[in-house]
């Protein structure tokens, strides 16, 4: 009987997280490209621009308050336990000749999934620092 329960116990596990809608396939053709493009700024202007919009972004879509703020990361706390609220982690990588890529990262500690959608949220960010459109 116990083996019962238990197989009941891992089948509703299963069929709970294959319930969850945290991936990317949930994205629009416009967002889903904007996740793949890399995201680069080049010169002084370009990337002071491209770090204001990452900090003001943010600070108005993560789920937690700023840890770390500087000119190379811009970071928050991490997510508490089972919290489907963001994260996020946006850093700028050195090319060159005042080239940088910027990499951003968003997650949460829930296992149903983020809300919203950590990639959705990862592809708004990059829009809104590439271009400052919403």
């Amino acid at each position: 009987m116990k083996k019962f329960q238990l197989l009941g116990v891992v089948l509703a596990t299963v069929y709970l997280g294959g319930c969850a809608t945290n991936n990317q396939a949930d994205l629009s053709p416009e967002l889903q490209n904007e996740l793949d493009k890399p995201l680069y700024c080049e010169g002084e202007a370009d990337c002071k621009a491209v770090w204001e919009r990452a900090t003001f972004f943010v600070n108005n879509n993560a789920g937690f308050k700023l840890q770390i703020h500087n000119d190379t990361i811009i970071q928050t706390f991490n997510p508490t336990q089972n919290s489907p609220r963001l994260a996020f982690s946006i850093s700028k990588e050195p090319l060159g000749d005042g080239r940088y890529q910027i990499w951003t990262k968003a997650w949460c500690a829930n296992m149903f999934g983020c809300q919203p959608n950590q990639y959705e949220a990862i592809a708004k960010a990059k829009k809104y620092m590439r271009t400052g459109n919403r």
